[in-house]
């Protein structure tokens, strides 16, 4: 009977998460250097399967969570104008810090480690919590993803800013213009005319 009962409730904790697709993923605005017992702002986006906006009804309460040995702090944000898109403000007294994302129905994400006066040092996001999406939902502003091959952004929207070009592709250069080839080439001429008449036999040395 206890094990039963033990089994149920390991099931009802699994359940938003599995009902909600898994994971994901937050990343954070670039951040300023922090400075203790001063207000801050930070905007932060909260990617199911690490590339998309969440795709049910309520993702409940997101935000940043920070740690340091007993002393723990909850700060929730509120939605920003972009799919997917938060901004939380947060004060803290010096000190070091685990950061977690606090992504409502989804387990909470660990960003990193912020120093207290300083800067966030964000983790690197593993590959396999990161699965390629065929949609782009945002304009000008959008989260620090490298966007796929295949991605295709809204109707007439340009690329968004701050996107990383795609690996191994070689940046274009423009081409020579005719004008400055024909001029490099009447020059060579003109250099070779004049040498071997001065080093023609019985020319002038």
């Amino acid at each position: 009977m206890r094990i039963l009962a033990l089994m149920c409730a390991l099931l009802l904790i699994g359940a938003p998460a599995a009902n909600a697709g898994g994971w994901a993923v937050t990343y954070v605005d670039p951040v300023p250097s922090i400075q203790p017992s001063t207000t801050h702002t930070v905007g932060y986006w909260v990617l199911q399967h690490g590339t998309r906006p969440y795709a049910g009804d309520d993702l409940g309460r997101t935000g940043l969570r920070f740690r340091s040995g007993a002393d723990e702090r909850v700060f929730i944000g509120v939605p920003l104008g972009q799919p997917a898109h938060y901004a939380v403000t947060f004060a803290l007294p010096a000190g070091v810090y685990e950061v977690f994302g606090v992504q409502g129905v989804f387990p909470d994400h660990a960003l990193g480690t912020l120093t207290v006066p300083g800067t966030l040092l964000v983790k690197p996001v593993e590959s396999q919590m990161i699965q390629e999406e065929a949609a782009w939902p945002w304009e000008e502003i959008a989260p620090p993803l490298r966007r796929s091959a295949g991605a295709e952004p809204t109707a007439g929207v340009e690329p968004a800013v701050g996107v990383e070009p795609i690996a191994g592709v070689e940046p274009v250069t423009e081409p020579v213009p005719v004008w400055v080839v024909g001029l490099v080439v009447v020059a060579a001429a003109g250099v070779f005319l004049a040498l071997r008449k001065r080093f023609r036999p019985g020319g002038r040395r």
